[in-house]
């Protein structure tokens, strides 16, 4: 958080504070934190996130126990098996280890179904924020939103746009134009 604001201060210092001087600019800021808190359809998104991820860890927690109970079984029958028998078990044991970690991967893990889900739940959310930023920098005549909790510039005028000008210098300083 300390380090993300540090950027906004130095990009405000570097960048916006000597244009300006030249010319007003028109800053603005919000608090993506604090929107996220008050903003009813994140509290409805979050909480069928928190129902799915609770469905989940019952099932995570079933794999375990079976898991925990299939070794508790070994080790009371370890002496009075064969060979072939303790083999058998300790494959049968990697197995179901293998499966609840692959389930826990697939269903927890970056890039699983708790965190496709979340991002399905929040995209809406997060298309309607952006649009009230947009409206509201436009309707209002700022040059620039930055948001004060991620250090981001999360509105700018497309005046300000120099992306494709910076994209043109860069394929005719490497010669792809």
């Amino acid at each position: 958080m300390k380090h993300s604001r540090l950027a906004v201060y130095a990009y405000v210092s570097i960048v916006i504070l000597p244009v300006w001087v030249l010319g007003q600019l028109k800053i603005g800021y919000i608090d993506s934190n604090r929107i996220m808190q008050e903003f009813e359809e994140v509290r409805d998104a979050q909480a069928k996130l928190e129902k799915e991820t609770r469905r989940l860890q019952v099932e995570y927690n079933t794999f375990v126990e079976r898991l925990d109970s299939l070794n508790r079984e070994f080790e009371r029958q370890r002496l009075l098996l064969s060979n072939e028998k303790i083999r058998e078990k300790e494959a049968e044991i990697q197995s179901l280890y293998q499966t609840t970690q692959a389930f826990q991967q697939s269903k927890f893990g970056p890039e699983g179904e708790l965190y496709r889900y979340q991002a399905q739940l929040m995209a809406p959310v997060l298309d309607k924020v952006d649009a009230a930023v947009k409206k509201l920098g436009a309707e209002r005549s700022y040059d620039y939103i930055v948001d004060a909790a991620g250090g981001a510039l999360v509105y700018a005028l497309p005046a300000h746009d120099l992306t494709a000008d910076v994209i043109a210098e860069l394929r005719r300083s490497t010669g792809q134009e």
